[in-house]
């Protein structure tokens, strides 16, 4: 059985040309234009409650620009366009588990401030395993990869919080003020102790 989610913190990302605070806030906006980044969390994922550490490395962060863009990408053509132009974009980001190469690439990161610290969105055209495109299972149809992280800086200003990473989403309403996600599995991945290195 699949659950839909509500997905506020993806209307947010793709919205993100209606929030004119990016410029004006309190966050640290020179840490973020600084470039690189990298966080650390440990990931339980939604069977067994197994889990396993991830590293996530940010190159840059996406322009308002690039919002608007992807914005007009789909509510013009919709997913499957959004999904196109994704495709296309190179990676400005990454998850890697521990001890592995490679996990997927995002394309698209949007550092949004809030009133105890920030947002991080990261939206993503995951990668289709060879045997899941070979056998062409349903999870096919899940070809989206989005990421939330919520930070808050602690007692010496450093970075810390927890997210979530839907690994296999589909996009399945789109209407004005809402965005809903099908997420292919139970639950989306839990990001926990997420620290900025």
């Amino acid at each position: 059985m699949r659950i839909k989610m509500m997905a506020t913190f993806f209307l947010l990302l793709i919205l993100a040309l209606v929030v004119p605070s990016l410029a004006t806030s309190g966050v640290r906006k020179d840490r973020e234009d600084s470039g690189k980044q990298t966080f650390t969390a440990l990931a339980e994922l939604p069977v067994g409650g197994t889990t396993m550490n991830v590293t996530i490395y940010i190159n840059r962060y996406s322009s308002q620009q690039d919002a608007q863009a992807l914005h007009a990408i789909l509510i013009d053509g919709g997913p499957k366009a959004l999904l196109k132009a994704l495709q296309k974009m190179k990676p400005i980001g990454k998850i890697e588990p521990e001890g592995r190469v490679g996990f997927y690439d995002l394309k698209f990161i949007l550092s949004k401030p809030t009133a105890t610290g920030r947002h991080i969105y990261a939206l993503t055209d995951r990668p289709i395993g060879f045997l899941e495109a070979y056998y062409s299972t349903r999870s096919k149809d899940y070809p989206f990869g989005v990421m939330e992280l919520d930070l808050q800086p602690d007692e010496k200003g450093r970075e810390k919080g927890v997210g979530t990473l839907i690994y296999a989403a589909q996009i399945k309403v789109l209407d004005g003020e809402r965005v809903d996600l099908e997420n292919f599995t139970f639950a989306p991945i839990k990001l926990l102790g997420v620290r900025l290195l």
